[in-house]
């Protein structure tokens, strides 16, 4: 297990633990703080969901480079098909990624 069994990503039949795709992210020069996430999605059940704060606000990486970054370490069902870009990412009182998403939305 890699994390709170209720950060579990279940995307296309395939689980997806957000905390190593968070690491293959933070690799890429153009992030600076990332979170992962899961977002309903009515072909996937759910979507992996990049919440990327730019290391430069004004040349963001695209989906593209960040789903490149992903495929380099992890399978390519982990790489994320959204991408939502935040000026910080919300945290909990300890720390931790607020999953719940930047819209305060529950979980799903």
């Amino acid at each position: 297990m890699h994390g709170r069994r209720g950060d579990l990503i279940i995307t296309g039949g395939e689980n997806v633990w957000p905390e190593p795709v968070e690491r293959a992210l933070r690799r890429h020069p153009g992030v600076a703080d990332v979170m992962v996430r899961a977002a309903p999605d009515p072909e996937w059940g759910h979507a992996v969901v990049a919440v990327v704060v730019p290391a430069d606000a004004s040349s963001p990486p695209t989906l593209e480079d960040l789903r490149g970054a992903v495929k380099e370490v992890l399978p390519a069902y982990c790489a994320p098909r959204r991408l939502e870009l935040v000026a910080a990412i919300p945290r909990t009182a300890l720390g931790k990624p607020r999953r719940q998403g930047v819209d305060g939305a529950p979980k799903p």
